[in-house]
């Protein structure tokens, strides 16, 4: 019954980056000025942006996806 909590845990801390992964390619296929934007780095980097322009900006969600997702394959993984 233990295992059975875990991989639910695990399947629980893994979706949130699975889906944004999905999420992020179909934004690239429906949207192809977003491919013209991530060449000269407006959208994603903040370039141009406030003053001096050169702020540039991110979010710590990314990393939060990914030690989620670390955590969660960890759980999934089979002890044996």
């Amino acid at each position: 019954m233990e295992n059975n909590v875990t991989k639910v845990i695990g399947y629980i801390l893994l979706s949130p980056a699975l889906i944004s992964v999905i999420l992020f390619i179909i934004q690239l296929r429906t949207n192809i000025d977003a491919l013209v934007d991530m060449e000269t780095g407006e959208l994603w980097t903040g370039y141009g942006y406030g003053y001096g322009h050169g702020y540039g900006y991110t979010s710590a969600l990314p990393f939060y996806f990914g030690l989620m997702a670390l955590a969660g394959a960890y759980l999934i993984k089979d002890k044996k």
